[in-house]
């Protein structure tokens, strides 16, 4: 029996989406956000157990969902799966990145783009210059999670026990 190509393509994204997934406990995970917190619980709120920073290293123990149950540093609990990679290449900027990438970041990133290539297209750009302090500042600001959670309970974008 032959297989569409549709098929095929499907069989094959799907691969590659799962060789980021770590399959094994035991095997290594690397945080790839600025930080983020391993939690008591799959909870995006729940309370915290440790604070990770990019670039820590993560005993995998198993997925429910999106949530990965991990241990660090002694310490067990619960993390988001876009927070880490299992990928033992995994590039890290040293300045924290985001979650989540479109098509044409990542492929600016496999052309190595990086604070050199920014610093040259800001000298090339100096009308930018405002954007970029903005940009800069806005990057700079932490909001305290207990503001944040208030914010979506009281929107209703969160439920309280969430």
């Amino acid at each position: 029996m032959k297989l569409p190509t549709r098929a095929i393509g499907l069989i094959g994204i799907l691969s590659l989406l799962a060789a980021d997934t770590p399959q094994d406990p035991g095997a290594t995970l690397t945080v790839t956000r600025k930080t983020t917190k391993l939690r008591a619980q799959k909870k995006l709120f729940a309370p915290a157990v440790a604070e990770l920073h990019e670039g820590d290293k993560l005993a995998f123990v198993r997925r429910d969902g999106a949530w990965l149950s991990v241990s660090f540093d002694k310490q067990d609990g619960w993390l988001h799966e876009t927070d880490v990679s299992a990928n033992p290449d995994v590039r890290l900027s040293g300045e924290g990145v985001r979650e989540t990438y479109s098509a044409s970041e990542t492929s600016a990133a496999r052309k190595g783009f990086n604070p050199q290539v920014e610093k040259n297209y800001r000298t090339e750009n100096p009308n930018l210059e405002a954007a970029f302090q903005l940009v800069d500042k806005l990057q700079a600001r932490a909001v305290p999670e207990t503001e944040v959670r208030k914010f979506l309970v009281d929107g209703g974008l969160l439920k309280e026990g969430n």
